[in-house]
C-alpha cells in the first residue's frame, strides 16, 4: 500500500494540467500488442513524435496511458474496447506532447528552480509517507526508477509549474459570489479536522473484491476479519488494517471528498488504487476523526475553493496557451 500510495503522490507532485485537444494533425492510432500489467509491447521503443528534437516513444505513451486504462477497466487485447482505449492512447500524446513543449519553453525563458526546491519536494514526499532514504530508493528500484531520475521528474514538474503559474494561472480572477455560493454548497467538506485514522483493506487482483465487501456490508464478515484472510498490505495486515493517521491538509481532494461523508465506524465502497500493473481494489474504515469536527469559515476555506474552482479555468486558459506554443513548435507525428 505504501508502494500505491507513493506513486500517486509522486504523480501529484509533478503533475500539471494537461489535457488539451491535439492541434498538431491527426495521429493514426494502432492497436497494442501487449495485454495491460504484461511486459511492455514489442512496439515500446518506437518514435510516434518528435516535438522540436525531444522525440516521444510508445513506451511513453503506455506509461501515461496506463492509469486511465486501469481506472476504466479495459482490456487493450479485446477487439471491442479498440476505440475506446486508442482515444486513451491520442489523449497521453496529446498530453505528452504539450508537456514537452511547456518543458521546454521554460527552458527558453530561463525558468529556475534550485536544487533546494528539488530536495525539498523529496523530503516532502519522504514524510508523508514516513519513508527513509533507503526505503525511498528501494520503491523507486520496484518501478525501474532511481534517485536521479525521480530528482529530474521532479525538476522537470517544478519548472513547469513555475511557468504555468505566471503565463497561465495569473491571469485567472475569481468572482466572489461564486466562492461564496461553492462554500455554501459544500459545508459539510470543510470540517476543522487535522487528522484521521483508518484501517485499509487491499484486495488481491485475482480475487473478487466486490463479493467480499458485499459480505462486509451485509454484517456477514468484519472488517477486521476480511483484512486479516484477504488483504495483501503486509504493513496494515498485521494490524487489523490500521494505517499511520493521515494529516488532514496532507491528503488528496479525493480522499478527502471520501472521509468527509464518513463517520468513524463506516466503512467506504470500493476504489480503485493506480499502480503500474494491476487493477487493484480497497476499501477504507474510518476510525477516527482527529480535531474539530466543526465547519470552518469561508474566510478560512477560501483558499482551497479558489483552487477547486481555478482548475476548470486553468485547463481552458492552458488550451489556448499549449496552442500558441503548438503553432511555433516543429513537430513530426508519425502515429501510434
Amino acid at each position: 500500500m505504501k508502494k500505491c500510495i507513493f506513486l500517486i503522490l509522486l504523480g501529484i507532485c509533478i503533475a500539471i494540467p494537461a489535457q488539451a485537444a491535439s492541434r498538431g494533425g491527426k495521429v493514426q492510432q494502432s492497436p497494442l500488442a501487449a495485454d495491460y500489467g504484461a511486459p511492455p509491447s514489442a512496439t515500446v521503443g518506437k518514435i510516434v513524435a518528435s516535438v522540436n528534437g525531444e522525440r516521444i516513444t510508445m513506451l511513453d505513451i503506455e506509461r501515461m496511458a496506463r492509469p486511465e486504462i486501469m481506472r476504466r477497466r479495459l482490456n487493450p487485447n479485446n477487439p471491442e474496447q479498440r476505440a475506446e482505449i486508442d482515444a486513451i492512447y491520442q489523449q497521453a500524446l496529446d498530453a505528452q506532447i504539450n508537456d514537452i513543449l511547456v518543458y521546454q519553453e521554460a527552458l527558453r525563458l530561463k525558468t529556475e528552480v534550485p536544487e533546494s526546491e528539488v530536495d525539498k519536494e523529496i523530503t516532502r514526499l519522504m514524510q508523508q509517507r514516513k519513508l527513509s532514504p533507503e526505503e525511498l530508493e528501494k520503491q523507486l528500484k520496484l518501478e525501474g526508477m532511481d534517485i536521479k531520475s525521480l530528482r529530474e521528474q521532479i525538476r522537470r514538474g517544478l519548472l513547469r509549474q513555475r511557468l504555468l503559474s505566471s503565463m497561465v494561472a495569473r491571469k485567472i480572477i475569481l468572482n466572489r459570489d461564486d466562492i461564496a455560493k461553492y462554500y455554501d454548497k459544500h459545508k459539510e467538506s470543510f470540517r476543522a479536522i487535522t487528522e484521521v485514522r483508518m484501517a485499509l483493506i487491499v484486495y488481491p487482483p485475482n480475487i473478487d473484491g466486490n463479493a467480499i465487501a458485499q459480505r462486509i456490508k451485509s454484517g456477514k464478515l468484519s472488517f477486521e476479519e476480511a483484512v486479516r484472510q484477504y488483504s495483501i498490505d503486509p504493513e496494515t495486515r498485521k494490524n487489523n488494517g490500521a494505517m499511520p493517521p493521515a494529516p488532514w491538509n496532507d491528503m488528496s481532494p479525493d480522499w478527502r471528498e471520501r472521509v468527509s461523508a464518513m463517520k468513524p465506524g463506516d466503512v467506504s465502497d470500493i476504489f480503485i488504487i493506480p499502480h503500474a500493473q494491476y487493477v487493484i481494489k480497497a476499501q477504507i474504515k474510518l476510525l477516527e476523526k482527529v480535531g474539530d469536527d466543526k465547519v470552518r469559515s469561508l474566510a478560512e476555506v477560501t483558499p482551497e475553493i479558489e483552487a477547486i474552482l481555478r482548475e476548470p479555468l486553468l485547463k481552458a486558459r492552458f488550451e489556448e496557451y499549449a496552442q500558441g506554443l503548438r503553432s511555433r513548435a516543429i513537430m513530426d507525428i508519425k502515429g501510434l
